[in-house]
């Protein structure tokens, strides 16, 4: 009885710091430049984490390496519920396999907590193409193996993979041409040098506003509130060319539960909030409500088992 009481005496300290938790600021890691839309989102997210936990949660952008970077740093921080990682559909499934070291482990090394919004690319050709549609394009594409070209902002970018996914799921082959940068690659669509690319809404959508682009799908699960009259792949006929751009919020792995568990908490509920909505609305981005600590855990290991087969599919590999 006297050991099991001094045991239970010695957990009270540990209890009592996850308990406390947090106790001073926290920071949030953002593998990626300012500006774009996992910085967005993160921001978004930490305000009013912070605000619910009452304790600031302050952004760190620490890009490089396609994500790999600031995800490695976070792997290595202290398991203390401090540093947490913004994580994305890179870092966390594709990265692994396109990279001959990223430096971290994307299951081992962290604490899976929420899933937060999935974003769409959309297959765009030129208002002067003759492809209607994304079927117009197989068609094409089957005709003609490897004469179609899609372009991208490099090897192995998401806009990259995309193409690739469509490729695989379509039974067909076309040329990738890689640019230094996406807006190089969607002016060539623009002018007609290039048949289409598999580009982010978020450049997209001016250029297809302003009657530059014309929309063939949408990637997602369901159609853009921005663009109604646009199918998604599964619309189209090419459900297995479905793609999220999505992104997560991660501990390092070894945090406590109760650390892990208050976090879940918070992030649920913000992102079940009408401010959220609100936001989803604004960046045509959708909630993942459902994915929380195991079964966010869960998605993670089938997207690195389904990206590694789309990553090998394309041939695609980043020193």
């Amino acid at each position: 009885m006297h050991r099991r009481t001094l045991l239970a005496g010695l957990a009270l300290p540990a209890l009592a710091r996850a308990e406390a938790w947090p106790a001073r600021p926290m920071t949030l890691i953002v593998p990626f430049v300012p500006g774009g839309l996992p910085d967005a989102n993160g921001r978004f997210m930490a305000q009013r984490i912070g605000a619910l936990l009452g304790q600031p949660m302050v952004v760190e952008n620490r890009p490089g390496a396609g994500g790999n970077i600031g995800a490695g740093a976070v792997a290595k921080s202290p398991p203390d519920g401090y540093t947490a990682l913004i994580g994305t559909m890179g870092t966390h499934a594709s990265n692994p396999a396109l990279y001959r070291s990223i430096g971290y482990d994307a299951q081992r090394d962290f604490t899976p907590i929420h899933a937060l919004f999935a974003d769409n690319n959309i297959a765009v050709t030129g208002v002067a193409s003759p492809y209607r549609s994304l079927a117009d394009v197989a068609v094409a594409a089957k005709a003609q193996p490897g004469q179609l070209t899609y372009g991208s902002g490099g090897i192995g970018s998401g806009v990259h993979l995309a193409g690739a996914l469509f490729e695989k799921a379509a039974g067909v082959q076309m040329l990738h041409v890689p640019y230094r940068g996406t807006p190089a690659a969607l002016a060539d669509v623009v002018a007609g040098r290039l048949d289409l690319i598999f580009d982010y809404a978020v450049t997209s959508v001016p250029l297809i506003k302003d009657d530059k682009l014309r929309p063939l799908v949408v990637t997602g699960k369901q159609r853009m509130a921005m663009l109604p009259e646009t199918p998604t792949v599964a619309e189209a006929g090419f459900p297995d060319a479905y793609l999220d751009v999505w992104s997560g919020l991660f501990l390092p792995a070894g945090v406590p539960p109760g650390v892990a568990n208050r976090l879940m908490e918070a992030t649920t509920t913000v992102l079940a909030s009408d401010a959220a909505a609100a936001w989803a609305a604004r960046t045509d981005s959708r909630r993942m409500l459902d994915l929380a600590g195991p079964a966010f855990g869960a998605f993670v290991a089938a997207e690195l088992v389904r990206w590694k087969g789309i990553v090998d599919f394309a041939g695609a590999r980043v020193e």
